[in-house]
């Protein structure tokens, strides 16, 4: 394994860079959009039809120690099944202090506004739950209801459960069950207006502020194809800041560098979670963390 690594280095190093898009940025300036999109709190991104992740926000997908077995960004055979890989996502009004199952690593998405040109930016975003979900119990692409509450907790909008108080409501009957919540129905078909259902769903977090801070809040996005690599609009890999998830993060940085032939980097960001809901994640580039550099 080191010397798969090592040899991996020496090639990144040695073969002649030909970035695209990705050499009209650096890792300080993503630093900053990420923070700029962390930042921003708009309800919606101009209508009904375009909810507040397509413009602000941070898409947030923990993933396991580096494996050269396979690319952390593909979707896992448990995704591929179910038809929806698992995010969370961040904001100003959104905030949490941990990942799921502690993850220390991962990757970032644009806001699809925001990606570059070339990037994909119609992956659906399915549905939203304000604390994590146990999404792998549900049906539906993992939106559905639970097994355990074929009834109770299926898509707010179905139940008309439309606001956060709502929800809330809803959550209480369930004794605050993860698996008895509802969630709110994005997807891009849906007959139900997605920006709103959204908004309440961030709405909701702030209704259950001491669990929500404590217990990131679920995504599920439609599963993409494998080996999409050079398209899939990744902005940054992560670690957790004061963790071990750093050499994950390199690792992940030179597999995305060599797996597209030089053409695709990104850089790797610490991330710092707020230790208190009177605090803000940060979003840190350092030149030092970088196991591929560029100037």
């Amino acid at each position: 394994m080191l010397l798969k690594i090592t040899v991996i280095i020496l090639l990144a190093a040695l073969a002649p860079f030909n970035f695209s898009e990705a050499a009209q940025t650096n890792g300080p300036d993503i630093a900053k959009a990420i923070t700029d999109s962390y930042n921003a709190t708009p309800a919606d991104c101009g209508s009904s039809a375009q909810p507040a992740y397509l413009c602000s926000g941070v898409f947030i997908r923990g993933t396991d120690v580096y494996s050269d077995q396979y690319h952390t960004w593909d979707p896992s055979p448990a995704s591929q099944e179910s038809g929806g890989v698992s995010f969370s996502w961040l904001r100003k009004d959104a905030k949490f202090n941990k990942l799921a199952y502690s993850y220390n690593n991962g990757y970032i998405f644009y806001p699809f506004m925001n990606a570059p040109a070339g990037k994909t930016t119609s992956i659906d975003v399915l549905c939203i739950w304000p604390i994590d979900a146990a999404s792998e119990y549900r049906s539906d692409s993992g939106c559905g209801p639970s097994s355990q509450y074929p009834t109770q907790s299926g898509p707010c909008q179905q139940q008309n459960i439309y606001t956060a108080e709502q929800w809330y409501d809803h959550y209480l009957e369930g004794g605050r069950s993860h698996l008895y919540q509802c969630g709110f129905e994005t997807r891009s078909n849906s007959v139900y207006d997605r920006a709103d259902g959204y908004y309440q769903a961030i709405r909701s977090m702030a209704l259950i502020s001491d669990e929500s801070f404590n217990e990131q809040n679920e995504l599920r996005l439609a599963t993409w194809a494998q080996g999409m690599q050079r398209t899939l609009p990744i902005e940054a890999f992560f670690y957790i800041s004061g963790t071990s998830g750093l050499s994950s993060a390199q690792n992940n940085q030179r597999d995305l560098l060599q797996s597209t032939d030089n053409a695709v980097w990104v850089p790797v960001i610490e991330l710092k979670l707020p230790a208190s809901p009177a605090e803000e994640a940060q979003f840190i580039f350092n030149d030092d963390d970088q196991a591929i550099h560029v100037h």
